[in-house]
């Protein structure tokens, strides 16, 4: 993504026009009724998508949306308020608070708060830490769930799912489809009514106590799915439907 879903828009015969992030391009020529699809972790990204709202382009998901998700501790308090099943979470600003908790809180597994496909993710068994980076962490409590994990994706009101090892355990491992159960197809359907995104991601982890929800993305690559590029691309055509000053455009 999001070649996959330009490709599939282009052999369906409707033009779309990519904007490269990194670049600081501006939207100056977004038209109201453009459907913009931002895909980029680039912090550029958001400003663009804010641009070609106030421009009256049409968003698949809203830039307040997708920065609700990015931040990992405000992500993180979203779903606990939600109600969903959620590591114990706490923020750490600098190596010398892990030493301020408890011995029974370790491991914990530490994650920086605007971090992103498990960069800079480590399991700690005791507070030393290491090279630390400067930025605040997320000390999470360890959920033992086997070296795997379940990925959960969303495209409107499609779900899939995959099963993989742990990324903690093996980075570049391709995971495999599996069945979605009705517990998790409503644990799915629960979070994207918390964050109100058209497309989302979700890293679960399966315990003895239940499914835990240990990461949340928008717009994530939906590795192992064949159908999402057309699922995405249908959701866009449905916009550019409703607005027929159309004009699809990728951000």
């Amino acid at each position: 993504m999001p070649a996959a879903l330009v490709a599939w828009l282009h052999a369906r015969g409707h033009p779309v026009e990519l904007v490269v992030a990194d670049a600081r391009p501006s939207l100056a020529a977004a038209c109201a009724g453009d459907v913009v699809v931002g895909r980029s972790r680039h912090p550029e990204a958001l400003r663009l998508l804010a641009e070609a709202q106030a421009r009256g382009a049409v968003l698949l998901d809203a830039p307040d949306r997708i920065e609700a998700v990015r931040d990992k501790l405000r992500c993180a308090r979203l779903l606990a308020r939600a109600g969903l099943p959620v590591p114990a979470t706490v923020l750490v600003h600098e190596p010398r608070d892990l030493r301020r908790l408890p011995p029974a809180a370790f491991p914990l597994v530490l994650k920086p708060v605007h971090g992103d496909n498990a960069r800079g993710v480590r399991v700690l068994r005791s507070p030393e830490v290491g090279p630390w980076g400067g930025e605040p962490h997320l000390a999470q409590a360890y959920v033992e769930a086997g070296g795997t994990e379940l990925k959960l994706y969303l495209a409107g009101r499609e779900m899939w799912a995959t099963r993989r090892p742990s990324p903690l355990v093996d980075p570049h491992a391709q995971g495999r489809r599996v069945a979605l159960t009705p517990r998790l197809r409503a644990l799915a359907a629960r979070c994207r009514a918390a964050f109100g995104l058209t497309l989302l991601g979700l890293d679960v982890l399966e315990s003895d106590a239940g499914p835990t929800i240990v990461d949340v993305n928008e717009f994530p690559n939906f590795t192992g799915v064949d159908e999402a590029p057309a699922a995405i691309g249908r959701l866009v055509l449905d916009l550019t439907r409703k607005n027929p000053a159309f004009g699809a455009r990728a951000a």
